[in-house]
């Protein structure tokens, strides 16, 4: 279906190319604009302080994250929308370690996980980008069982892979995986897209101009099982947005955040892609044979940023949250922009309704990277997105700046009543994050059975708020090891049974905006201490399936393919 956006966007003044997500006026990634002589922004916010007694601690210093970067020297559009975070236990010492993007001012940090506090890793244990680094995915691509590394980096590299060693060090090795990109990157999302038993890639592209001449590229790679990629963009029918004023004539690529999800539960992932201009679309999956534009005019973000997909409703099916930008009661001197997130409720079929108003989700600034996850462990979704923005031009608070109203935009954490709805609670619970926040992570990262938040932030350290929720709910996590070329059943659907009800929740890899979460699912189990049944639909041609009954809560397990 050919689908462009609504003329509304065309409105959007010349001041405001960087109203839709920073983007420049250019068609290939922007300007170089010095700072201005100015002092760099605060080093982080890994010092603010937190309420006592509240939900969240914000907990960076005492985890060893909270550190100084470089004063900025120039900035381009693309460097003011980064910051990212990747993590997984890459030394598979059962520990959980961290890999940061800053965005603007130094290339990525890798810290090793010592079981008290993340550890700057000497030489990065070899992942040496060439470049700074946009964002960055632990991911095992040549099926031996060790997680390598994707960098996604600025300027003419775009991306470099450095394969892992089998002891927690890398090896750069990008011309043995056939992976080139010529077009600014952002977001990547994995899964095995034909289920024939690898793990392929898509990757998400920002600020190019679009040729009606040329076929689609460097979207979609197939894995052929050794780890070595072919381009198979042609059979994903991806469309392009229009830009703002002056190149309002000019189409280009504007796609930010890409997530796999089997939204019409016939096992083989789709594509929800989260895109900026109006671009974002829902894309079917045919059968591993290509990908079908299913977009209605319901998918009717303005500015697509940050997502997340989880069965919020407890229905069975995958639900879709897009975070976009919604500001109508700042004074702003620019239009567009004004519609804020949108969360779409699947009926099952892959078909979305908007149910944004209903669930009291819209308003959440200008929104980024965001993720859904039990936070009370009651057994409902709750959502969480970060926010922020500010133009190359102003890299330090500036009123004179068209988006001075941005840069201390609150993070926002809605939380679920149940019902539906939502309540949003950031700043009760502790979460006072008010910085430039960019990817977001949603994990237990020190196993106490509690979701945790890590923000990365754009230009400084990362901020993370450690989850101290006093309650007397109950959880269960769950491990899968699936088959050689998928061992962590990226796209596996879990589902669990009790006596309150059942939830399920399918694997994904990626999926955030710049960030990776480690693929261990947190299912909150609310007052039940025993759970009935767990049926794993792993992901491969064979539909094979897993069933085990009568488990305790408040542990985290394993499940693998062959037991």
């Amino acid at each position: 279906m050919n689908r462009f956006p609504k003329s509304a966007l065309l409105a959007v003044a010349v001041s405001a190319c960087i109203a839709a997500c920073g983007g420049s006026s250019g068609g290939n990634g922007g300007r170089n604009v010095p700072s201005g002589g100015g002092q760099p922004p605060p080093t982080s916010s890994c010092t603010t302080p937190t309420a006592a007694g509240s939900v969240f601690n914000q907990s960076t210093e005492s985890v060893g994250l909270c550190y100084e970067l470089n004063e900025v020297v120039t900035a381009r559009d693309m460097h003011v929308m980064g910051g990212g975070l990747a993590m997984s236990d890459i030394d598979k010492d059962g520990l959980l370690d961290l890999y940061v993007v800053h965005g603007m001012n130094e290339r990525g940090k890798l810290y090793l996980n010592d079981g008290s506090a993340f550890v700057e890793a000497p030489g990065n244990r070899g992942i040496s980008p060439r470049g700074l680094d946009n964002a960055g995915y632990f991911i095992d691509l040549d099926s031996d069982g060790w997680d390598d590394f994707v960098s996604i980096q600025y300027e003419a590299n775009y991306v470099e892979v450095f394969k892992n060693d089998q002891t927690g060090n890398f090896v750069e090795a990008t011309a043995s995986t056939g992976i080139y990109l010529r077009k600014p990157t952002y977001s990547m999302a994995a899964a095995d897209y034909d289920l024939d038993g690898d793990i392929d890639l898509f990757f998400a592209h920002w600020g190019w101009i679009w040729s009606d001449t040329s076929p689609v590229t460097e979207y979609l790679w197939e894995n052929d099982g050794s780890g070595f990629f072919t381009d198979v963009s042609n059979i994903v029918e991806i469309m392009p947005s229009f830009r703002a004023p002056p190149l309002d004539d000019v189409l280009a690529e504007h796609s930010f955040t890409p997530i796999f999800a089997d939204i019409n539960s016939d096992r083989y992932p789709d594509i929800l892609l989260a895109g900026d201009f109006e671009s974002s679309q829902v894309l079917i999956n045919n059968a591993g044979a290509s990908f079908t534009d299913a977009t209605t005019e319901v998918i009717s973000d303005e500015n697509g940023m940050g997502a997340a997909v989880a069965d919020y409703d407890n229905d069975g099916d995958l639900d879709w949250f897009v975070s976009s930008i919604y500001h109508t009661e700042k004074e702003k001197n620019y239009q567009g922009g004004e519609s804020g997130n949108r969360l779409y409720q699947n009926d099952g079929n892959g078909n979305f309704s908007d149910v944004t108003d209903a669930a009291r989700v819209r308003d959440g600034d200008w929104g980024w990277g965001s993720c859904f996850a039990d936070f009370d462990n009651d057994g409902n979704s709750d959502i969480f997105h970060t926010n922020g923005m500010r133009s190359v031009d102003s890299i330090e608070n500036n009123d004179s700046d068209p988006l001075f109203v941005f840069f201390n935009d609150p993070s926002r954490l809605f939380m679920s009543l149940g019902d539906g709805t939502f309540s949003e609670q950031a700043a009760a619970s502790g979460i006072n994050h008010d910085d430039q926040g960019r990817g977001v992570i949603c994990t237990d990262y020190d196993n106490d059975g509690r979701v945790d938040v890590l923000i990365a932030t754009n230009g400084k350290s990362p901020t993370i708020y450690r989850n101290e929720a006093i309650n007397n709910n109950h959880y269960l996590q769950i491990d899968l090891v699936g088959s050689p070329g998928n061992r962590q059943g990226i796209g596996s659907r879990v589902t669990v049974e009790t006596a309150s009800g059942t939830q399920m929740q399918e694997i994904t890899l990626g999926s955030n905006y710049l960030a990776q979460q480690p693929c261990t699912l947190h299912f909150g189990l609310g007052a039940e201490t025993t759970v009935t049944a767990i049926t794993v639909a792993w992901s491969d041609l064979a539909g094979t399936v897993t069933r085990i009954e009568n488990i305790d809560s408040d542990q985290r397990l394993t499940i693998s393919i062959q037991q």
